[in-house]
C-alpha cells in the first residue's frame, strides 16, 4: 500500500487498518517515509490510549522519531504532545484546560489541579498546560478581588514557562487590568520586573478598531497607563528600561494624546524637570483647552508669579467647575503668599460652594486656610487677577517661539461640542505669508 493511501486510512478514522499497513510497509523497507506513516499512526493511537499502553507507544515513537525524522519541526511538536500524555494528570490537566477555555468553572478545575502542582506530583512539562489553566481561571475571578487575582499571578511566575509567547502576553494583560481595578492593591512595577519587559512581542504593540471604528490601545499603551499613574501616586523613580519602552512607544504612536503627558511625569520621577516642563509647553500648545495641563506645569515651576498665571489659565479654559475645583485651592494658597487675601477668600469661596453643591466634605487644608481668613471680605470676582497674571503664563509657554507680526481680520464663534450652550471664539489671524485660526486666548 502507498503512503499517501496509508495516510488517507488513518485521516478518515480507519486507525486499525493504516496502522496494519504501515507496519507492514514499514518491515518492508524502513526509511524516512515508512518511518514517517508508521509514526503518523502511533501519534493517532497514543490520544486513544491510558496506562501503560501509552508508555509503550511513546517509547516506539522516539525510537522512530530519532533513527529517521529527527530534526523535522512537525514531528518534534507530536513528539512533546506525546511525552507529555506519558505523565500523571496529563488526561485530568489536558480535560480541564479544555473544559476551562470553552467557558466551564476555571476556578475550581485550577483549584483540583492545583494539589497536584503543590504536592510535587505534577511534572514540569505539563506546566505549561497548567499555565494556560491559570490565564483562564484569572479571566474568571472578580477583578475586584485583588488578592486571589495577585495569588493566581504569582503561581504563574513560579511555573517559570518558556517566554516570550502568547501566554505570558495575555497574563500581563491581567495584571495590567488587576492594577486598573485595584492600584491600591497591586504593584505592577514589581510584577514587571520580574514578568520582563523584554519578553514584549511585536503583537503587544497592535491597536485594533472596533466595528464602530474607535482606535484601542496595544497592551504596551494600557502597560505604561497604569504604571505611570502607579509612579506618580507612589513617587518613585522610573527605571531606565521602563523609560527606554515610553520613548519608543512615542516613536510607535506619534499621535497619542497620553504618551506625551506620561513621558512628562517619567521625567518627573528622575528629577528632569525642565525636560519635562518641554513636553508640558508642547501639549498645551496643542490642547490649550485641557485645564489640567496647565494646573500640572504650575506644579514645575517655582517663580509665583507664573505659578499663578498658570493656575489662572486653567481656571479660564472652559471647564466644568466640578473638575478645577483643586485648581481653585491651590490658587488660593498662592493668592495668600503673594499678599493677596480677598482674592485667595474669592477662590475659597468659589471651592466652598462646588463641593458643597455636590455633598462632597470640605478637606482639613481647605478649613485651615480659611479660617486664616475668616475677617477677610472676598472680592466680587478674579477677572482682574485672571488677565493679569495669564499674561506672565502665556509668556513663559510662548517664550521660545519667534515673534510673527499677524493682523487680526475676523473672529467667528461655533458650538463647543464638549460643553453644549457653550460657545468657542475662533479668531482668524493673517500674517505675510498664510492665514491662521486660532482659538482666542
Amino acid at each position: 500500500m502507498t503512503i499517501k493511501e496509508i495516510t488517507e486510512l488513518r485521516k478518515s478514522g480507519h486507525l486499525a487498518e493504516a496502522m496494519a499497513a504501515a507496519e507492514i510497509e514499514f518491515s518492508k523497507a524502513a526509511n524516512q517515509y515508512t518511518a514517517g506513516a508508521l509514526f503518523w499512526c502511533l501519534n493517532a493511537r497514543i490520544k486513544q490510549q491510558s496506562g501503560d499502553d501509552i508508555e509503550a507507544t511513546f517509547e516506539r515513537m522516539k525510537a522512530i522519531y530519532n533513527e529517521f525524522l529527527s530534526g523535522d519541526e512537525f514531528v518534534q511538536t507530536a513528539m512533546n504532545s506525546a511525552e507529555k500524555s506519558i505523565c500523571p494528570h496529563y488526561s485530568e490537566l489536558k480535560a480541564a484546560v479544555e473544559n476551562a477555555k470553552n467557558g466551564a468553572d476555571a476556578i475550581s478545575l485550577h483549584k483540583q489541579i492545583s494539589n497536584w502542582y503543590n504536592a510535587g506530583e505534577l511534572d514540569s512539562r505539563l506546566y505549561p498546560d497548567f499555565g494556560w489553566l491559570t490565564y483562564y481561571a484569572l479571566k474568571q475571578t472578580d477583578v475586584n478581588d485583588a488578592q486571589k487575582r495577585k495569588s493566581l499571578l504569582n503561581v504563574y511566575l513560579k511555573l517559570d514557562l518558556p517566554k516570550p509567547s502568547i501566554l505570558h502576553s495575555r497574563i500581563l494583560g491581567e495584571a495590567v487590568q488587576v492594577e486598573k481595578s485595584t492600584p491600591l492593591q497591586f504593584r505592577i512595577r514589581d510584577f514587571v520586573r520580574l514578568w520582563g519587559l523584554e519578553n514584549l512581542r511585536s503583537e503587544d504593540w497592535e491597536q485594533f478598531t472596533t466595528e464602530g471604528g474607535n482606535t484601542m490601545s496595544s497592551l504596551v499603551e494600557k502597560l505604561i497607563g497604569v504604571y505611570v499613574k502607579e509612579i506618580k501616586t507612589d513617587n518613585v523613580e522610573v527605571p531606565d528600561d521602563f523609560c527606554q519602552l515610553v520613548d519608543k512607544a512615542l516613536e510607535k504612536f506619534p499621535g497619542s494624546q497620553n504618551l506625551p503627558q506620561q513621558k512628562a511625569i517619567v521625567l518627573i520621577s528622575q528629577g528632569r524637570t525642565d525636560e519635562a516642563l518641554s513636553y508640558y509647553k508642547d501639549m498645551i500648545l496643542r490642547s490649550p483647552a485641557k485645564f489640567f495641563l496647565w494646573e500640572q506645569a504650575a506644579d514645575l515651576v517655582q517663580d509665583i508669579d507664573t505659578k499663578i498665571g498658570l493656575l489662572c489659565k486653567a481656571l479660564t479654559c472652559g471647564a466644568d467647575d466640578n473638575f478645577i475645583v483643586k485648581v481653585r485651592l491651590s490658587l488660593a494658597k498662592l493668592l495668600i503668599q503673594a499678599g493677596m487675601p480677598s482674592n485667595a477668600k474669592y477662590e475659597l469661596e468659589k471651592h466652598r460652594q462646588t463641593r458643597q453643591a455636590n455633598g462632597w466634605s470640605l478637606k482639613e487644608e481647605f478649613k485651615i486656610l480659611y479660617n486664616q481668613l475668616a475677617a477677610v471680605e472676598a472680592t466680587a470676582d478674579n477677572n482682574a487677577i485672571y488677565a493679569k497674571y495669564s499674561v506672565k503664563a502665556d509668556e513663559f509657554i510662548y517664550s521660545s517661539f519667534p515673534t510673527v507680526l499677524a493682523v487680526k481680520v475676523d473672529e467667528k464663534q461655533n458650538d463647543d461640542r464638549n460643553h453644549p450652550g457653550r460657545k468657542i471664539t475662533t479668531w482668524i489671524l493673517r500674517t505675510e505669508k498664510s492665514t491662521e485660526r486660532w482659538r482666542k486666548p
